[in-house]
């Protein structure tokens, strides 16, 4: 794991956390899943039309599993089953989001940012569960879907 760590590190400073949006117009979302007992990674795609949210666009792709499950190394799994999904698009999405961690990382390096570094896409990680790091529930009337800000 220490080449992996070590690509980790390096690759982090390339993280851009900054706002530098033109206009997003199309959001993909990326999950991963495994078949043949975890022999298989699977990845899927699917693009977006932002705000109508209606669907222009999917792939999938199969790849052999060539790295072990350690978490905090997920990327390495994931990634490349990711990126021939995202070969077959016809269009490049303006934002993708992850089912994994983004700069909620031991080493602020999860996959989204992985992913995002060597696609030079926007991406953010929507893990479902917190890997690292605390927070505060957020007020009551920040909860509300479309509250203003």
């Amino acid at each position: 794991m220490a080449k992996a760590r070590a690509i980790q590190e390096a690759l982090r400073d390339r993280v851009i956390t900054q706002n530098r949006f033109a206009e997003v117009k199309t959001v993909a979302g990326v999950d991963v899943g495994f078949d043949k007992h975890g022999a298989v990674t699977r990845a899927a795609v699917a693009v977006l039309r932002f705000p109508s949210l209606e669907l222009c666009e999917r792939a999938v792709a199969r790849t052999p599993t060539r790295f072990p499950y350690v978490p905090g190394y997920l990327s390495f799994r994931e990634v490349p089953a990711v990126l021939k999904a995202l070969r077959k698009l016809k269009a490049r999405p303006d934002l993708i989001l992850c089912d994994g961690q983004g700069l909620a990382h031991p080493r602020r390096f999860g996959l989204a940012c992985h992913l995002g570094v060597l696609v030079d896409i926007p991406s953010v990680g929507v893990a479902k569960s917190r890997l690292v790091g605390e927070h505060d529930e957020p007020p009551r009337e920040k909860r509300k879907l479309g509250a203003a800000a």
